[in-house]
């Protein structure tokens, strides 16, 4: 089964975003031979999301709301767990001192790569020596440890999405459907704050689904992968997830 989430509002859409960049980058480390450059690319891409005051500000509202929630229910073992988790995220966002925006600190070789990187060509190693230099004279140990550095600092916000989504996938209601037709639609309840929208189809399905929504519905568009071929029946699992 293939699961696609689709946000129903801009605050979970910056959220999945954020969470991705994190996954991006901390795949790119894992590998045994990582790939400079791309390691840049997601450095940047961290620094102009998750760097910003407001989502800060939102995440740490968005914690003590589920810590409150929590607050409210039985005094189990797992219950306090997670409210002294979030307490310690909270903290950790209040502590933290992350710079907005491209804040490089004087760092001139970074502030020359990310000018570079946003021309048409990128980062091209022949157009900077100093890139090479420091590619060839620092080892990939120290390579790695400088990028994990680098994104360390991130690493409240990181912490404050993973609990957030993972409280959010948590609350998922899915129901079995199928549908013989390439749209469908599913009808919202407009007095609920709806967040995710996940859709689970199988590989053998060969069409993925695109959605548009509004307040009252969530309109599904099954798109055939090799196009030309007759659509048959889809048998899938919608969930709607809120906080």
């Amino acid at each position: 089964m293939i699961k696609y989430e689709f946000p129903l509002n801009e605050r979970v859409r910056k959220f999945l975003r954020i969470e991705e960049i994190f996954k991006r980058i901390e795949m790119q480390l894992s590998k045994t031979k990582f790939d400079d450059y791309a390691c840049f690319s997601s450095y940047f891409s961290t620094m102009a999301t998750a760097s910003r005051t407001d989502l800060k500000v939102e995440l740490i509202q968005e914690i003590e709301k589920q810590r409150l929630k929590i607050l409210k229910k039985n005094k189990t073992e797992k219950n306090i767990l997670a409210q002294n988790q979030l307490k310690k995220i909270k903290l950790g966002l209040e502590k933290s001192k992350i710079k907005t925006g491209f804040e490089f600190g004087g760092d001139r070789f970074l502030h020359e790569l990310k000018t570079r990187a946003t021309s048409p060509s990128g980062i091209v190693m022949t157009d900077f020596p100093e890139l090479q230099y420091w590619l060839e004279t620092t080892s990939q140990k120290d390579r790695k440890k400088y990028f994990i550095n680098k994104v360390d600092e991130y690493r409240p916000i990181k912490a404050a999405i993973i609990v957030l989504m993972a409280i959010l996938r948590n609350n998922i209601v899915a129901s079995a459907m199928e549908s013989k037709n390439e749209a469908v639609q599913y009808k919202l309840d407009a007095l609920l704050k709806n967040d995710l929208v996940t859709i689970s189809l199988p590989e053998s399905s060969k069409c993925f689904p695109n959605i548009s929504s509004n307040k009252y519905a969530v309109n599904i568009h099954f798109a055939r992968y090799i196009s030309g071929t007759s659509f048959k029946l889809v048998k899938f699992k919608l969930g709607i997830a809120s906080f």
